[in-house]
């Protein structure tokens, strides 16, 4: 029975990355032409041209080759077994597969069975396992596309402030103070930064995102949260300047995944060997 059940988490797990590969894909789509949309209507421009992003929500068309358009089997769905069993094709034209889209189910298995090694059954691992979801899809989101999406941010926060109430991380005085001055603390830099740099270096999801983790993890924590996000930053773009990626170089580096990270390796360093807390 235990090995069933350890079996049975670990494929809910691959189900959920794949179903957090999709969400990563469409949302930003989803959300540019609700933006369009809105931007069309705040011109009062009927006759505007008419947005030529896919016209699909989340659950609808049902996954499909982007290349061929034929529609995937339930195993095919499965980005991780369909990567290394198709042998990093498509079963139909034969296209090249993305390593981006396995790579999310494979970071959604790993860093479920750590959330669940530290916590085990208890009150705080499915909140714990939810803040670490919704980081993984915000870091991907991010990444490729430069947006951290509101409606992926708030709810997280207010998850953060509700867990307060049961003092399941941090105190509701806590988690509140962390918001506020997360938020705070990262706009007055950007704006200190933009000013004396002419350089707009952060966007509001970066400020948002720090507020949600100050939410969960509390105000004694942003300040590991911002060394661990910075640190990391700053040699990634260490990394691509000696490398010379000048496409990247041009792009920026999306602040996001490393407020994700270091967000995540605080929530699991925490509440295992409670370090300088």
């Amino acid at each position: 029975m235990e090995y069933f059940l350890i079996a049975s988490f670990l494929f809910i797990c691959l189900l959920l990355g794949s179903f957090f590969s999709v969400l990563v894909y469409r949302l930003p789509i989803i959300l540019q032409k609700h933006w369009h949309k809105e931007s069309q209507w705040y011109l009062n421009h009927e006759k505007t041209q008419q947005c030529n992003l896919k016209n699909f929500n989340i659950f609808f068309p049902f996954s499909h080759c982007p290349n061929c358009r034929e529609y995937l089997t339930f195993l095919q769905k499965i980005p991780l077994l369909s990567y290394f069993f198709l042998k990093r094709e498509c079963a139909y034209c034969h296209i090249k597969i993305s390593f981006f889209y396995p790579l999310i189910e494979i970071l959604t298995l790993i860093t479920s069975v750590v959330v669940f090694e530290r916590f085990g059954i208890s009150l705080q691992t499915f909140p714990a396992l939810i803040l670490t979801w919704g980081l993984l899809i915000l870091a991907f989101i991010d990444f490729e596309y430069e947006i951290l999406p509101d409606i992926i941010i708030y709810p997280l926060l207010w998850c953060g402030l509700i867990s307060s109430l049961f003092h399941l991380f941090v105190s509701p005085t806590e988690a509140i103070l962390g918001a506020f001055f997360a938020y705070l603390f990262l706009y007055a830099l950007a704006k200190m930064y933009q000013i004396l740099r002419k350089i707009k270096a952060m966007g509001e999801g970066d400020f948002k995102c720090f507020a949600l983790l100050g939410a969960w993890l509390g105000l004694k924590a942003l300040p590991y949260i911002l060394f661990i996000a910075a640190t990391a930053g700053s040699l990634t773009g260490i990394v691509l300047y000696l490398q010379k990626k000048d496409s990247l170089r041009k792009k920026g580096i999306a602040f996001g995944p490393y407020l994700a990270l270091s967000g995540w390796v605080i929530l699991i360093g925490r509440f295992s060997f409670n370090p300088f807390f």
